[in-house]
C-alpha cells in the first residue's frame, strides 16, 4: 500500500526529523498483523468444486481480498522446509483421515517449531495446485498455531 503527501520545502527538515523520531520511538517490531478469518471449515467440506467456485469472487485485490479460511485441529502428517529453509510444506490430516497439502511462503522457520504428530490450526487461502498433470487442493498458509 502506498500514500502520498506534499510538504512545503521550508518545512521539510522539521517534517523529516519529526517522522524519524516517531519511527525511532515506536515499537514497530512488536506489531503483529491481524488475520481476519472469513470462515472456519472442516476438510470434509472442501472439494475441488468448492475451491474452483471461489474464482467467481475474482478479481482479488485491495478492496476484494481472497477469502481466508481457518481449519482447526489438524495433525501434521509431514513437514519440511523448502528453498533453503525459506518456505514451509505441510501434509495435514483431520480426525477422519481427510488429507490436505499446505504451503507457507516465507514461513520456513515454522519447520523448527512443529513436528510430525502436532495438532495445529491453520489460516489461509484455498487453492488448486496443478503439478505434473494432477490437481490437488492445498491451503496457502497465512499463519499456523498449535491447537488448544
Amino acid at each position: 500500500m502506498a500514500c502520498g503527501l506534499s510538504v512545503n520545502e521550508l518545512n521539510f527538515e522539521n517534517f523529516k526529523t519529526t517522522l524519524l523520531n516517531i519511527g525511532n520511538n515506536s515499537n514497530i517490531i512488536d506489531l503483529k498483523p491481524i488475520i481476519s478469518i472469513d470462515q472456519t471449515v472442516d476438510l470434509n467440506d472442501i472439494d475441488t468444486n468448492v475451491v474452483q467456485s471461489l474464482k467467481l469472487l475474482e478479481p482479488f485485490g485491495e478492496s476484494n481480498s481472497m477469502p481466508i479460511f481457518a481449519i482447526k485441529n489438524l495433525r501434521i502428517n509431514s513437514i519440511r522446509s523448502l528453498t533453503n529453509g525459506k518456505h514451509l510444506k505441510l501434509g495435514l490430516k483431520d480426525n477422519s483421515n481427510n488429507y490436505i497439502d499446505a504451503i507457507g511462503f516465507n514461513l520456513g522457520h515454522y519447520s523448527e517449531e512443529f513436528k510430525i504428530g502436532d495438532r495445529v490450526d491453520i489460516a489461509g487461502n484455498l487453492d488448486i495446485n496443478s503439478f505434473n498433470g494432477y490437481d490437488t487442493i492445498q491451503i496457502n498458509i497465512k499463519d499456523v498455531i498449535k491447537s488448544l
